[in-house]
């Protein structure tokens, strides 16, 4: 079967794939609430996960460490020549978000990359991070979320 991000309802039929993986990998019963589960194995709900997957990218994009199909489609703003009216140190590392004309576009990686990395906080888009203490970072983030 082949499972591909799709919008909403795709996204709560993998959630609950995700969900009853969970209860097959720590041999609970079918009727145990898998939540709880997925907190104990450090598991990242779906959604967060393909957050987690995305932003993962964008980083290593910045940092060289993507191919060039991706790097390309990850500009700092600064770099665009797009700036800031006022000079904010959260708007540092901030990457240019193009504008898309339907939702096929928006869930592209050149728009929903950089829309996602825009949204994290200013100390996980902070340079110098490695991409070890970025996932780990990056994981603990969202996991608060």
């Amino acid at each position: 079967m082949c499972l591909r991000f799709t919008p909403h309802l795709g996204m709560r039929f993998r959630s609950h794939l995700h969900l009853d993986h969970v209860k097959v990998t720590a041999r609970l019963p079918f009727l145990f609430p898998s939540i709880t589960v997925l907190w104990q194995l450090h598991w990242l709900p779906v959604r967060q996960h393909v957050v987690f997957k995305i932003v993962g990218l964008v980083h290593q994009s910045l940092a060289g460490a993507a191919p060039a199909y991706l790097a390309d489609d990850c500009c700092l703003l600064s770099d665009v020549g797009h700036c800031p009216l006022r000079s904010n140190s959260s708007d540092m590392r901030k990457l240019f978000v193009p504008r898309t004309h339907n939702k096929l576009g928006d869930r592209s990686f050149s728009a929903a990359g950089p829309r996602l990395w825009n949204d994290l906080p200013p100390g996980l888009r902070r340079p110098g991070l490695t991409f070890d203490s970025f996932r780990k970072s990056l994981k603990t983030h969202l996991f608060g979320d």
